[in-house]
């Protein structure tokens, strides 16, 4: 694998990880609306469903759903955790955590700036601190590439 494919696949894991994290919640909300589905108002007229009626379409669209997210909920999963295996095969642990730091520890999907990874492993973020966390970023992309 080459550097560029490693930033390449390091970089998509944020993204993995909120699509993931995004659909799971998702499912959770589809799972509460099948145990409790929502009353609906009634607008008078003395034909409603029942709310057996929506307990079975709220069930059928959880399972629909989970259906359709599962197989690629496990792809997500299985890359995020060759993602993290690649990291983890590191033996330097400052490589392994300036990679978990700028690629695994973002919020929402933006990783880590330099300056903010500089701060979380030196408790400074002047240009030499983040040229020493570039060096050692380098170290390992080209340790993984290895």
């Amino acid at each position: 694998m080459t550097e560029q494919e490693i930033k390449q696949r390091l970089g998509r894991y944020l993204a993995l990880r909120a699509e993931t994290e995004n659909r799971l919640e998702r499912l959770a909300r589809l799972k509460n609306n099948a145990e409790l589905p929502a009353m609906r108002t009634g607008d008078g007229s003395q034909h409603t469903g029942s709310s057996g009626d929506r307990m079975a379409r709220a069930v059928e669209v959880y399972l629909a759903y989970e259906d359709q997210i599962k197989p690629q909920i496990e792809a997500n999963q299985m890359e995020m955790i060759a993602i993290r295996a690649m990291v983890e095969a590191l033996q330097d642990p400052m490589e392994r955590e300036v990679l978990r730091l700028r690629y695994m520890d973002g919020e929402h999907c933006r990783m880590l700036s330099w300056r903010e990874v500089a701060w979380k492993i030196y408790g400074e973020a002047d240009d030499a601190a983040v040229c020493r966390v570039k060096r050692k970023y380098q170290k390992a992309i080209s340790h993984i590439a290895r």
